[in-house]
């Protein structure tokens, strides 16, 4: 059973686990959210490639258009087990990962926060966290960024296709 945290009590039954779990209420444990803090314009360095794609999880969260040059900061937001949006724990650690570096350049703080730069190249990545709170279980987010043409800040000519001027006879 990839990427699945099984706690509680287990009953394996041969094809299917029982799990049994007791929640006490008040008690909520937070979940790892995005929050998505002020774009701005990337420069030269933003936009080298590098970084090593991960498979991305096939889950999304989230999804965030951003402008080809441009990038975002990225902080984890926290929220009870109901949503509700609540400080963060005490003890946590977050990592980062995204699928295509080609189209995002990320850059893990190593701090909780993360930069994701668009490289220029459009398209779809997905940035994916996951943080571990006290040590205990993980819990993972999904964003998706896709990324889009940037506003017209240049002029140019463009040429239709070439027509004969005297038609041959």
């Amino acid at each position: 059973m990839p990427n699945q945290h099984l706690d509680g009590q287990l009953v394996d039954m041969g094809d299917v686990i029982v799990q049994t779990r007791w929640i006490v209420k008040g008690l909520r444990q937070p979940t790892l959210g995005w929050h998505i803090g002020p774009v701005t314009n990337t420069v030269a360095a933003d936009r080298q490639v590098r970084g090593t794609p991960v498979p991305a999880t096939g889950r999304v969260d989230l999804i965030m258009d951003l402008l080809a040059d441009q990038k975002v900061a990225l902080t984890p937001g926290w929220t009870d087990e109901v949503g509700n949006p609540t400080s963060p724990p005490a003890v946590f650690t977050v990592t980062y990962t995204v699928d295509d570096p080609t189209i995002i350049n990320l850059t893990d703080n190593g701090d909780g926060s993360a930069v994701a730069a668009a490289t220029g190249t459009l398209g779809t990545a997905n940035v994916h966290a996951e943080a571990t709170i006290n040590g205990g279980s993980p819990q993972s987010a999904d964003l998706q960024l896709v990324v889009v043409a940037g506003l017209a800040e240049r002029f140019t000519i463009v040429a239709g296709t070439p027509e004969e001027v005297t038609p041959d006879v």
